[in-house]
């Protein structure tokens, strides 16, 4: 019996992402149990198209780049696990069987997210190898008409729960990493011990063993050498944190500031404090550095094509995205007082704001291993540029070129040196910042894609000073780091010589 056709698919993107949004006041954070999903509860996002954009046409689905950015951010907003959970279905999941599968696996895996409450997950990090994969111990074999995959994978969101699956393992012999759907029925994929993390409790970590039979029309047409498709693949997660650092600290904005406005202070509240209004202020500012990257997130990129070549802007855009993330969430509790430490506080989200953010920085490679990837990417394109100055090469790079006239007061003349690994690290950070005030000065001069995201024009020279000052911060942290290796070399300190990144360890790690 045929399926009738969803009514969601022709309606306009606003109809759409409206109808969207007022269906998901009950998976608000606030009201929302700090659990896995029950079926029931999916059952009711997928009602509301929440897989739709991200499937294609002749599939059932809207397949719509900026419906994918705007339901993770809808999404964020009222839950940061939950935006974390739609990006990994639809960006790591759909999105690579999309582009890369067959057409046999395309209509049972589409069929099957267009109408049930299934789940999607991506298994690629393991206990011995962390954030460097190329050490994964997972293998394939060929076996007739199949391919056997044996290994061990953790950190997977919805270890218990997902129902599919992207696996990546290598090939026991040679330097080839391949990847495979799998369908949890068919068996194999054992989950044998459940994570109690701190954070994104609803997304159900854990750690997982493999011995699966895998029909050869499940694996994937990848064809990079070495694991430069799972680099592509975590560019299009890296660039996903605007989306939901966009969604979070607008709400986080929101929260903040209806808590400092309603807590009594004497005759006054807290919003008398001046540095009270000032940390809201810098909430405000994070999220419009959000804002900004969200929208070259939209406007700029294409969850809908490859996305190799935009390598560094997805680097610069989880790092930066991230640690606003982070800072907000900090100064949100400490803005809440005490009860900003419990968990389940009548008034606030403080405590699991706080705890969900935390592992953003951590996620997808660690932000000090990213840094020094991005480093990496700049100092290789100024050295072929041949130019002398830093600046002006900034002037000419087209991620950077935007925030040129905002940096010629900052002594960087220096900066491209970076002698030591230390240097490298920080450097990413400069760079992060760089690509954030570019960001911002692009939206500054454009319209928002829709009313929701518009920003007030006065806020932009505001966000933009506040990463100025973070730059000139870490340019100073960059001398002092080479004033601290002189120290350590006069003194005979032995300094480790082992770097971060080892032979495909850029590559980053994810749930």
């Amino acid at each position: 019996m045929s399926v009738p056709p969803n009514p969601l698919i022709d309606l306009d993107s606003p109809e759409f992402l409206d109808n969207f949004r007022r269906g998901i006041d009950e998976f608000d954070s606030a009201r929302l149990p700090q659990e896995p999903l029950s079926r029931e509860s999916l059952r009711k996002l997928v009602d509301l198209g929440i897989y739709l954009p991200a499937i294609p046409r002749e599939y059932g689905g809207r397949e719509n780049h900026r419906e994918m950015c705007e339901v993770i951010e809808i999404m964020s907003e009222r839950n940061l696990p939950l935006g974390m959970y739609t990006m990994i279905v639809t960006v790591l999941f759909l999105r690579n069987v999309s582009a890369s599968g067959d057409d046999l696996l395309k209509k049972e895996v589409f069929d099957d997210f267009a109408n049930n409450p299934v789940i999607g997950g991506l298994a690629f990090t393991e206990p011995s190898s962390g954030s460097n994969l190329a050490r994964m111990e997972t293998t394939y074999h060929d076996d007739g008409d199949e391919y056997r995959i044996t290994g061990t994978k953790h950190w997977q969101a919805f270890s218990e729960q997902a129902d599919w699956w992207i696996i990546c393992a290598k090939h026991p012999e040679r330097k080839e990493f391949a990847y495979f759907a799998h369908k949890r029925s068919d068996g194999g994929f054992v989950t044998t011990e459940v994570y109690d993390s701190l954070g994104l409790k609803n997304l159900g970590y854990g750690l997982n063993t493999l011995d699966l039979r895998v029909p050869r029309h499940y694996r994937l047409t990848k064809t990079r050498e070495r694991l430069g498709d799972a680099a592509e693949i975590l560019c299009a997660s890296r660039f996903s944190k605007a989306a939901m650092g966009s969604g979070f600290l607008r709400r986080l904005h929101t929260e903040a500031l209806r808590q400092v406005s309603t807590r009594k202070i004497g005759d006054g509240t807290l919003h008398d404090i001046d540095y009270v209004r000032y940390k809201v202020s810098r909430i405000k500012q994070n999220y419009v550095v959000c804002n900004a990257l969200y929208r070259q997130l939209m406007l700029a990129e294409n969850y809908l094509s490859d996305m190799e070549n935009s390598m560094f802007a997805s680097l610069a855009t989880k790092v930066l995205a991230s640690e606003s993330m982070l800072e907000s969430a900090i100064d949100y509790q400490q803005l809440c007082g005490g009860d900003g430490y419990r968990t389940g506080a009548p008034d606030n989200i403080a405590a699991y704001a706080l705890l969900d953010a935390r592992v953003y920085t951590v996620f997808d490679g660690t932000n000090d291993l990213l840094c020094q990837h991005l480093a990496n990417l700049f100092l290789q394109q100024f050295q072929r540029s041949r130019l002398r100055s830093p600046l002006e090469f900034i002037g000419q790079f087209a991620y950077l070129e935007d925030a040129f006239l905002h940096l010629t007061d900052i002594n960087i003349s220096y900066i491209a040196d970076a002698s030591s690994q230390d240097k490298v690290v920080i450097l990413g950070r400069i760079l992060s910042r760089m690509y954030g005030i570019s960001a911002l000065q692009k939206s500054s001069q454009s319209a928002a894609p829709n009313a929701r995201l518009a920003v007030d024009s006065a806020d932009y020279p505001k966000a933009i000073a506040v990463l100025k000052n973070e730059i000139v911060g870490l340019v100073n942290e960059y001398e002092l780091a080479g004033r601290l290796a002189e120290t350590q070399a006069t003194s005979g300190e032995i300094r480790p010589r082992a770097t971060m990144i080892a032979a495909g360890s850029k590559v980053g790690m994810h749930q």
